[in-house]
C-alpha cells in the first residue's frame, strides 16, 4: 500500500525538526566561531577553567537529538 502523506503529518515533522533546530542552536553558534575539536570540546562539556568561557552545552545536543528521532519516527512509522 502505498504510503499517504498528509498536510497535518508533514507539519509535524517538520515541526520537530526545527524544534531539533532550535534546541541545538546554542551549540551549533558556539561551535561556528571557530571550528576545531578543542572548541567543540569546549562547547559541550564546557570550560571552567576560564572566566566567562562557555557552559556545557551538551544538554542541547541531547534534546536537539531526542526531537530529531522523534521527527525520523514520525515520518517512518507505519500507521
Amino acid at each position: 500500500m502505498a504510503r499517504r502523506w498528509d498536510v497535518a503529518h508533514l507539519t509535524v515533522v517538520g515541526l520537530l525538526v526545527w524544534a531539533a533546530y532550535w534546541a541545538a542552536l546554542p551549540w551549533i553558534d558556539c561551535v561556528r566561531q571557530f571550528p576545531t575539536a578543542d572548541v567543540v570540546r569546549g562547547c559541550s562539556f564546557g570550560v571552567s577553567e576560564v572566566p566567562g568561557g562557555p557552559a556545557a552545552l551538551v544538554w542541547n545536543l541531547a534534546v536537539g537529538s531526542v526531537y530529531l528521532l522523534a521527527a525520523l519516527w514520525v515520518a517512518f512509522r507505519q500507521r
